[in-house]
């Protein structure tokens, strides 16, 4: 499964932990030294599956991303949430314009944060101060919370936690875990259940229809890794 991923989604933070499986194209931050990276990616254009005209569609959907003003404030909220997460544990942060990210099976609207920390702060606070993000949350993040809690009707086990390494420096590289499945005890085999995610970023002018076949297009990469239909 995980060569697989790495082969199709190289771009890709592949991992495996405890029977938590998938390959995130989020970062949530790595710290090397002082210097912090992350990337915020909120705000989505899914690309249909087997399209010869790949290019081209990546094009037109990337000129639609960008113009689209759902997608927008979606993704404005996201990084607005990481770096004011950010602001207090460091000396210096800031996220250059937004771009587009291309991936087999979607497109994302993405900003790429840099910083410096402030004193002796290690990876695991930036951690704790950006998890949850607006992405999987939401914003207000305690008010989105409980939203979650009343209505959402699952429980998210690990998925869209942080997932990463640490290391006695305190620095490290953690991605949040998207486009991934929880696997059976044992591992996978025939019969074996494993539970896929995937999810869609909900606004006020969000339609139903299109979430879903986003939320579907986001788990094509799981399900292809597990040989199951997409």
């Amino acid at each position: 499964i995980l060569a697989r991923l790495g082969r199709d989604y190289a771009s890709c933070w592949t991992f495996a932990v405890d029977g938590m499986i998938g390959a995130s194209p989020e970062l949530l931050v790595r710290l090397e030294g002082r210097r912090l990276t992350g990337r915020v990616l909120a705000g989505t254009a899914r690309r249909r599956a087997g399209d010869a005209a790949r290019v081209r569609e990546a094009a037109e959907l990337a000129e639609w991303l960008e113009a689209s003003g759902k997608n927008n404030r979606e993704h404005e909220l996201a990084r607005a949430s990481a770096l004011t997460a950010l602001e207090p544990l460091c000396s210096v942060v800031e996220a250059p314009e937004r771009f587009v990210v291309t991936l087999p099976n979607v497109l994302h609207l993405a900003s790429d944060i840099t910083g410096v920390v402030a004193g002796d702060t290690g990876a695991l606070s930036l951690v704790g101060a950006l998890h949850p993000t607006a992405a999987v949350c939401g914003t207000p993040t305690p008010a989105a919370a409980r939203i979650i809690e009343e209505v959402e009707g699952m429980d998210r086990g690990r998925y869209a936690g942080p997932v990463g390494w640490v290391d006695w420096h305190g620095e490290g590289e953690w991605c949040i875990a998207l486009r991934s499945a929880a696997l059976p005890d044992g591992g996978p085999g025939p019969g074996a259940p494993a539970r896929v995610f995937g999810g869609g970023g909900i606004m006020p002018d969000s339609v139903p229809a299109d979430e879903l076949a986003e939320t579907e297009a986001k788990m094509r990469p799981m399900l292809g890794a597990l040989g199951a239909p997409v």
